[in-house]
C-alpha cells in the first residue's frame, strides 16, 4: 500500500512538471582569479569581487557575473543579459557564450609570476 502512494506522488510530480530540488554543493577548492592564459592564445582576467559575484575582463570590456549554485561543486557565474558564463573546476576555467551555445575560452589558468 505504501508503494502505491509513492507511485501516485511520483505521477503527480511528473504531471505537474514539478521536480524535486537537488541541494547546491559548495566548491571544496578556492576560486582562482587574476590574469589567465587560455588555449588558442586567448586570455581573460577574473577579479573576485565577493562570494556571490565576480568581475570579468574579456576583450577589453568589463562584465559583472553573478554566482549560481551548482549540484556539482563547480563555480558557476553568469551575466544573463549579455550571455556570458564562467565555469571553474579545479583544473581550469572556461568562458561560454550562452546565447550562441559556444565556448569562447578554454583551459584558462592563472599566470604565475616568475622570479
Amino acid at each position: 500500500m505504501h508503494l502505491g502512494r509513492f507511485a501516485l506522488a511520483a505521477a503527480a510530480l511528473l504531471y505537474t512538471g514539478t521536480t524535486l530540488a537537488t541541494p547546491a554543493v559548495q566548491p571544496t577548492y578556492p576560486m582562482k582569479s587574476g590574469f589567465m592564459r587560455c588555449s588558442d592564445h586567448k586570455s581573460l582576467d577574473i577579479e573576485h569581487v565577493a562570494s556571490n559575484s565576480l568581475e570579468l575582463i574579456w576583450k577589453g570590456r568589463r562584465y559583472r557575473l553573478d554566482r549560481d549554485p551548482t549540484t556539482t561543486g563547480a563555480y558557476h557565474f553568469d551575466d544573463a543579459r549579455v550571455g556570458l558564463v564562467v565555469i571553474q573546476i579545479p583544473a581550469k576555467s572556461m568562458l561560454f557564450d550562452q546565447k550562441n551555445m559556444t565556448r569562447l575560452a578554454d583551459d584558462c589558468n592563472p599566470v604565475v609570476a616568475s622570479r
